[in-house]
């Protein structure tokens, strides 16, 4: 870990409660203001309001690829209940991850089961924001990891959405986030 006063931020909450539009906002308003940029955000696509596939910005080279489809009948490969990773991308994003270095936002959308349960998927994610090299970390955690990341981020603070949070409440939050 390192000595610097970095704030680590876990943003949760339940299925489409508003994570990737919180996420959004954060982008925009970070560029907005001239922060410097990296780590990963992964916007869903739609198709007839159904999701169908998962998108990966780098937030630093600003390049897209698609990151998962939804599951159909495959089983082998990088696998969770409901989406296939296309694993060289999983390995393109854990790179982006590893050359976070010297930004004043880290954003990695999300940390899931992947690398606090099974060791894999994005490690580089958990090794950058262990490393501090930024000013404020912003991780998305699904409510039942909040936890586990906790113990390993034990000064972390956390954000829960709530369908109950008005749109000023959460552009309120962004604006705490952002003046760390």
């Amino acid at each position: 870990m390192s000595i610097k006063a970095s704030t680590i931020w876990i943003i949760t909450g339940p299925f489409q409660v508003g994570k990737t539009y919180f996420c959004n906002n954060l982008i925009n308003q970070a560029r907005a203001r001239g922060y410097k940029l990296a780590g990963v955000f992964c916007p869903p696509v739609f198709e007839n309001q159904v999701k169908t596939a998962i998108t990966i910005e780098d937030l630093k080279s600003l390049e897209r690829k698609t990151l998962a489809t939804k599951r159909t009948t495959e089983t082998r490969g990088l696998l969770t209940d409901h989406w296939v990773f296309d694993e060289k991308v999983m390995l393109w994003a854990n790179q982006s991850l590893a050359n976070t270095y010297d930004c004043d936002i880290l954003l990695i959308d999300e940390l899931g089961p992947l690398e606090f349960n099974r060791g894999q998927g994005w490690q580089n994610g958990l090794l950058a924001i262990d490393n501090g090299d930024y000013k404020i970390a912003v991780v998305i955690i699904r409510p039942v990891l909040v936890e586990t990341a906790l113990k390993r981020w034990p000064k972390a603070k956390v954000f829960e959405l709530s369908a109950r949070l008005t749109e000023e409440e959460t552009s309120n939050q962004i604006v705490k986030i952002l003046s760390e």
